[in-house]
């Protein structure tokens, strides 16, 4: 396959996945590592990542890193092929950067998955996958819903004041049910310091205390 083909076959590829393509994805497609050296040798292609790469000239997308990940996780599957089934969801604190929840830090890109290939700066969540429900969409990734995004950060223990950022965005973007939510989180309540006899309403209002934030009245989403 010539130069001219490959790009058109792969830019195939790359129209539904954020300008980036595998290099697994390309030898399916029929591109040959030979082929593929050549158009990143030759500018066309820019690595971006282990084995992923992205059309030269195109603004990287959003997030690039999660995606990139993502990706990396099952390399012969395209995108559009693993919003269902048991394809990798993106979580925890990379779920709160797609969602736009909270100011937790930027660094490791964390998502669960049965298996796949573990690069440098992804965190696998080696657990169940969640249901169904728990799971939504955004930008064309399968994200851990925001209710169940902050369930998994007070199972890790994260610090109440970064869990409190997340829940109160959350609310007031309309992507948590506080009452729902309230009757999942009570078991935590005891792990950030309540009584055995907190509710999770009690835990709800310490998390937006330590926060420095205050939901009035639970917004349903």
């Amino acid at each position: 396959m010539d130069y001219v083909d490959a790009l058109v076959t792969l830019g195939r590829v790359t129209a539904e996945q954020w300008g980036l393509v595998t290099a697994e994805q390309a030898e399916q497609a029929g591109v040959d590592k030979a082929c593929l050296d050549g158009l990143v040798q030759s500018g066309v292609l820019v690595l971006v990542g282990a084995h992923v790469f992205q059309l030269a000239g195109a603004p990287p997308p959003p997030h690039l890193d999660i995606k990139v990940a993502w990706l990396q996780s099952e390399p012969g599957t395209p995108a559009w092929q693993r919003l269902t089934g048991n394809s990798g969801v993106i979580s925890h604190s990379s779920a709160c950067r797609l969602h736009g929840l909270g100011d937790l830090p930027v660094g490791t890109v964390e998502m669960f998955a049965a298996a796949g290939t573990v690069e440098t700066g992804v965190r696998v969540h080696h657990e169940p996958r969640p249901a169904r429900g728990q799971i939504t969409v955004v930008d064309g990734l399968p994200v851990t819903t925001a209710g169940r995004t902050i369930t998994d950060l007070l199972h890790t223990g994260l610090d109440g004041g970064h869990v409190g950022g997340v829940l109160a965005d959350a609310a007031r973007l309309g992507l948590v049910d506080l009452q729902s939510l309230a009757q999942e989180v009570g078991v935590f309540a005891s792990a950030y310091g309540l009584p055995a006899s907190a509710s999770g309403h009690d835990l709800i209002s310490r998390l937006l205390a330590d926060a420095g934030e205050q939901v009035s009245a639970p917004v349903v989403g």
